[in-house]
C-alpha cells in the first residue's frame, strides 16, 4: 500500500493521504452528462436547501440553544423526510451503480481504491460519508492509474464535508500514533 502513497506524491497528488475504507458506488460515463449529471444536480441541490441550508446559517447567527439538541432534532427530520419520500407515489430513486470499490487511502482530490479499474477511464460515483450527520456525496472521477482516481467534479457543499472528513481522519490517525508511543 505505500507504493500507492508514492505514486500519488509522483503524480503530483497528497496534500493529505490518510487511511480511509470508504465503499465507493460507481458507473463508467463518457462525459459528464445525461441522468448522472441530473442526479448530481439533484443530490447537491439537496444539500443547498432545506433544513440543511437553515442550519448553516442559523449558526451563523447568535444561537442560545443547545446545538447538539438542535442537529439530533435536524437528523430526526432527515430520517421523516426519508421515510416520507419511501412511502409517497413518485419516489426519487437514485440510480444503479453497479460496480463498487473500497478506499484504502483518500485525499483532498483523490482516492486510492483497492480493486483495479480501467486507467484513463470517467466515473459517475456516489459515496455515503461516515459522518454526522451523514452525507451522501455524488462526484465524478478519472482513473490516473488502475488504483488511483482524481477526483474531477464535486459540488462545493460536499466538498467541504469531504475536506473535513479527510481531517478528521488524519486527527484519528495522529491520536493512535501518539497512543502507540505511550
Amino acid at each position: 500500500m505505500e507504493e500507492l502513497i508514492l505514486q500519488c506524491k509522483e503524480l503530483g497528488l497528497g496534500s493529505r493521504i490518510v487511511r480511509s475504507a470508504l465503499e465507493i458506488k460507481m458507473k463508467e460515463v463518457e462525459e459528464i452528462g445525461g441522468e448522472s449529471l441530473e442526479e448530481f444536480h439533484h443530490l447537491n441541490q439537496k444539500e443547498e436547501m432545506g433544513i440543511d441550508r437553515w442550519l448553516r446559517l442559523a449558526k451563523g447567527r447568535e444561537y442560545d440553544g443547545d446545538e447538539v439538541m438542535l442537529e439530533l432534532l435536524l437528523e430526526i427530520y432527515k430520517k421523516l423526510e426519508h421515510i416520507q419520500q419511501q412511502i409517497s407515489p413518485t419516489p426519487t430513486s437514485l440510480l444503479h451503480l453497479e460496480q463498487s470499490s473500497l478506499t484504502c487511502y483518500i485525499g483532498h482530490e483523490f482516492l486510492c481504491l483497492k480493486e483495479k479499474m480501467q486507467e484513463g477511464k470517467m466515473y459517475y460515483a456516489r459515496v455515503d460519508l461516515p459522518s454526522f450527520p451523514n452525507k451522501l456525496i455524488p462526484f465524478y472521477l478519472k482513473m490516473l492509474t488502475p488504483n488511483i482516481a482524481r477526483i474531477i467534479k464535486m459540488g462545493e457543499m460536499h466538498t467541504r464535508s469531504y475536506d473535513s472528513y479527510i481531517v478528521e481522519c488524519e486527527r484519528l490517525e495522529i491520536r493512535s500514533k501518539k497512543e502507540e508511543r505511550l
